[in-house]
C-alpha cells in the first residue's frame, strides 16, 4: 500500500502523538508498505527529507510550539498528489489536515482520522462550561464530519466525544509501544545518574512528559517537596521539553530543590527508554491523556506506576499489583513511601508492570491499522475493531 500520514506534530516535538506516528510509519515500512509523511516545517521554508515532507509554516500565538501553515500551493503538495496514495491517515485536525485534503481531493483518495487530544482541556480555565461544550461540539463536527472512520485510542476517548453529536463511525485501536528496548547495564546507569547528579540509591521518581501546563507537573513538584520531608534521599527526574520548562525549573530553584528535582531537557526519542530505567517509580499527575503512551513505556521498562486517578488507567493499573492511583496528596505520599522503601515489593511490582505492558505491542497496533486500511481501500464498510482502551 501507498500510505500518506499527515500530522501537525512530528519530529520537532517530543510527545505521544509523535511517538505513535514514528512507530507506525517505521513498522509499516518494515512490512513492505510505502509510507510518506506530510508535516509542517519549523520555518517559512518547505523542504523534503526523503519520504518526509515539511510545508512552510508560521509560529502560532495560540500555544507555544504550535505552528500553522497558510500555504495553499506548494510543489511538494503537487508531488504527493502525483504520487497517488492509496489511503491517507490524518493524525491532527489543523494545518496538516487542510494540506492533506488537497491531495485527497485531487485523487478522491479515501482517508481516516485519529483523535489524540481533547482540546477542550486547554480552554477549561478560560471558558465557561456551557460555551466550552458548544465550541467543542462545533469544532469536532467540523474536524471529523467527512471522515470515513475516526480512530480513538481508548474507551475514555470515545466517551468524551459522545456528547458532541458526531455521526462518523468511531473505532478503538489502542496505541502500541516498541517492546524491543534493551536493559541498560549497571555501568551505563551509574554513568547517566552521575551526569545528572542523581544519587544511585533506589529512590528515583521519574516523569516523562511534554513540559506543559495540562500535564500538571506543578503538582508532582509540590507533592515531591513534601515527600522529601520524610525521605530526604529521594530524587525526582523530569524528562522532556516544552513551554513550561523554564517556569518549573525556576520553581524548583526557588524552593531550594534544584539538586533534588532534575530536568533532563529534550532527549532523542531513541534514547528515552534509558531515562525510564534510571527511575525506580514512574509518577504522573496528568488527567489530560486519551490513553497515555508513557504509562505503557514505563511498564515496558519495568517500573511500578503512581498516577493521578483517571478513566484511561482503568485497565492499566491494578491497585497494589503494578502500581497505585491517587486522588489526594496523602495517598500519593503513602503509596510512594510504600514502594520506594521496600525494594522487594518494588521489584515485584515492576515485574508485574512489564508483563502487563505486553498487551500493548506495536505488532497488534500496526496490524489493526493495516487491516483497517485494506478494508477502506477495498471500499468495504469497515467493521469496528473494538479493543479495550
Amino acid at each position: 500500500m501507498r500510505i500518506l500520514i499527515a500530522t501537525d506534530s512530528y519530529r520537532h516535538q517530543l510527545n505521544g502523538v509523535t511517538n505513535s506516528i514514528l512507530l507506525l510509519s517505521d513498522e509499516l515500512r518494515r512490512r513492505g508498505h510505502t509510507v510518506k509523511v506530510l508535516s509542517l516545517s519549523e520555518s517559512r521554508h518547505s523542504y523534503r527529507d526523503e519520504d518526509e515532507y515539511y510545508i512552510s509554516s508560521l509560529s502560532s500565538l495560540v500555544y507555544p510550539d504550535f505552528r500553522i501553515s497558510l500555504t495553499f500551493h506548494d510543489r511538494f503538495l503537487k508531488e504527493l498528489a502525483d504520487w497517488k496514495p492509496d489511503i491517507v491517515h490524518i493524525q491532527t485536525e489543523f494545518s496538516a489536515k487542510r494540506l492533506a485534503m488537497k491531495v485527497i481531493q485531487k485523487n478522491q483518495t479515501p482517508f481516516v482520522m485519529s483523535h489524540h487530544t481533547h482540546y477542550e482541556d486547554y480552554l477549561k480555565p478560560y471558558v465557561g462550561k456551557r460555551l466550552l461544550n458548544r465550541l467543542a461540539s462545533v469544532f469536532y463536527q467540523k474536524a471529523y464530519g467527512h471522515t470515513r472512520l475516526l480512530i480513538v485510542p481508548s474507551e475514555k476517548a470515545k466517551e468524551v466525544l459522545g456528547p458532541y453529536g458526531l455521526t462518523c463511525p468511531i473505532t478503538i485501536i489502542p496505541n502500541g509501544i516498541d517492546m524491543g528496548q534493551e536493559r541498560i547495564s549497571e555501568e551505563e546507569k551509574s554513568k547517566l545518574l552521575s551526569e545528572l547528579q542523581i544519587e544511585h540509591n533506589g529512590k528515583v521518581m521519574v516523569n516523562v512528559s511534554r513540559i506543559s501546563r495540562e500535564k500538571n507537573i506543578d503538582e508532582l513538584i509540590d507533592f515531591f517537596s513534601d515527600y522529601l520531608k520524610t525521605d530526604p534521599q529521594a530524587s525526582l527526574l523530569i524528562v522532556g521539553g516544552g513551554p513550561q520548562l523554564k517556569q518549573l525549573k525556576k520553581k524548583a530553584e526557588e524552593a531550594g530543590l534544584e539538586k533534588k528535582i532534575i530536568f533532563s531537557g529534550m532527549i532523542p526519542h531513541a534514547e528515552v527508554y534509558k531515562y525510564y530505567q534510571l527511575g525506580d517509580l514512574f509518577v504522573c499527575a496528568s488527567t489530560f491523556e486519551t490513553q497515555g503512551l508513557t504509562y505503557f513505556e514505563a511498564m515496558a521498562n519495568g517500573l511500578p506506576l503512581l498516577c493521578r486517578r483517571d478513566k484511561c488507567l482503568k485497565d492499566v493499573i491494578s491497585e497494589g499489583q503494578n502500581g497505585f492511583t491517587y486522588t489526594t496528596e496523602e495517598e500519593f505520599l503513602a503509596h510512594a513511601a510504600e514502594i520506594l522503601n521496600d525494594p522487594t515489593r518494588r521489584q515485584m511490582m515492576g515485574k508485574a508492570s512489564e508483563e502487563r505492558s505486553e498487551q500493548y505491542t506495536k505488532d497488534e497496533f500496526v496490524s489493526s491499522l493495516e487491516h483497517l486500511y485494506r478494508q477502506i481501500i477495498d471500499s468495504a464498510e469497515p467493521e469496528p475493531i473494538q479493543k479495550e482502551g
